[in-house]
């Protein structure tokens, strides 16, 4: 994939001025500022699902070339926002798995009536309640597929994330081109 670029017809200088004044104007966190060459910011939100939202990091790397300056992008997802997105992916896995294994260990008990692991959940004074071991069952099965869902959606937002990630950085040219 090819990281945007751009040329404006201002000398270096004037053009990091311009380039930091819109970062800061679009809420963009610098993190290093070699100024006039290069400036890192991050920008988004450990929440964003969007290309826009979701934080991340851009580094813009000016070049002078004659009486203009050349303004290189690389962008990549911040490493706080993977880990949160891992952490999270790890944690549904664990309930899925949790819920598979209580859902299948509260039917095998409904169908067989022989105590099980999971057969305490729904006893009721000392008694069985099958009823409510079948509701369980069915409950804890329902919310198996629902953190699945929940996991294909998060990759599908976090594919879908870094196939766009250069869209803010690409507006920014945009925008720096334009004045």
């Amino acid at each position: 994939m090819l990281l945007p670029e751009t040329v404006v017809s201002v000398g270096i200088e004037e053009a990091y001025a311009q380039l930091k004044t819109l970062l800061t104007q679009n809420n963009c966190k610098i993190t290093v500022e070699q100024a006039p060459s290069n400036l890192k910011i991050k920008q988004g939100s450990l929440w964003g699902i969007s290309p826009k939202t979701a934080q991340k990091i851009v580094q813009f790397q000016l070049s002078q070339s004659g009486s203009e300056t050349q303004i290189k992008i690389d962008s990549s997802l911040s490493g706080d926002y993977m880990k949160l997105t891992f952490a999270g992916c790890i944690f549904a896995v664990a309930l899925v798995l949790l819920c598979t294994w209580i859902s299948l260990d509260l039917a095998g008990f409904a169908a067989l009536q022989k105590a099980s692991f999971w057969s305490w959940l729904v006893e009721v004074g000392g008694h069985a309640d099958m009823q409510g071991a079948i509701l369980l069952s069915n409950l804890t099965r329902v919310f198996a597929v629902f953190l699945l869902c929940t996991l294909a959606l998060e990759v599908f937002v976090v594919a879908y994330v870094r196939s766009k990630l250069t869209l803010f950085a690409e507006e920014i040219l945009k925008k720096l081109h334009s004045d």
